[in-house]
């Protein structure tokens, strides 16, 4: 009998550079924080941008599996974006949720960049080929 676990792990990094193939995206994820006393001009917090990750990604914009949520006696449609992002690329595993990302490059599909995203949920498995990161649209296009 084969140890399956030994052979999966032996086959990831070749399962995460097929999935890395798909990566054809750019994305750049960062981590807002707020300081200080308001801006004089605006009255907003004075924020700090720090990039968490920088790099290729892949982005789908809905599930293709809609979920029927019943929310106060009514049924809802609920559908998530995901983020995929490299496992072992630096700060991917530094992403956390509120973090804004943006994907700037959308190689096979003009329309879905620039979209500005917000991590709402992490992602990690034993055999994960990707980091699948739920998120939420903040604006398109």
């Amino acid at each position: 009998m084969t140890d399956l676990g030994a052979d999966i792990a032996a086959a990831l990094p070749d399962l995460r550079a097929a999935a890395e193939s798909k990566m054809v995206d750019t994305c750049t994820i960062v981590e807002v924080t707020t300081s200080g006393d308001p801006d004089p001009e605006t009255s907003l917090p004075a924020e700090t941008r720090t990039t968490v990750y920088e790099g290729r990604c892949e982005y789908r914009a809905a599930d293709t599996q809609a979920r029927s949520v019943d929310s106060a006696g009514r049924q809802l449609v609920q559908q998530g974006s995901v983020l995929k992002i490299p496992v072992d690329a630096a700060g991917s595993a530094a992403v956390r949720v509120g973090h804004i990302a943006t994907i700037t490059l959308a190689t096979n599909d003009s329309a879905s960049a620039p979209v500005v995203v917000t991590v709402s949920g992490t992602h990690q498995q034993t055999y994960a080929t990707a980091r699948r990161l739920p998120v939420e649209v903040t604006s398109s296009g």
